[in-house]
């Protein structure tokens, strides 16, 4: 009955491994892409004055339009 039991194990694993990635291609999709040149700005700003970058993240904040 051991053996049994983590054969049971394998193919769930694989349905929960693959229902998470059709949860993330499904978020992917349904992404504003709108939202992609705020996001690298605000990257770009992190990575090169990262000490300045705090005063202004609430204006990186403020430009992102929100997803429904």
């Amino acid at each position: 009955m051991l053996n049994l039991s983590w054969e049971l194990l394998f193919p769930i694993g694989a349905a929960l491994l693959g229902l998470a990635i059709a949860y993330g291609l499904f978020r992917y999709s349904r992404r504003d892409r709108r939202n992609d040149a705020v996001t690298e700005q605000a990257t770009r700003e992190e990575y090169r004055h990262p000490d300045r970058y705090d005063r202004t993240e609430d204006d990186f904040r403020d430009k992102v339009r929100p997803t429904s």
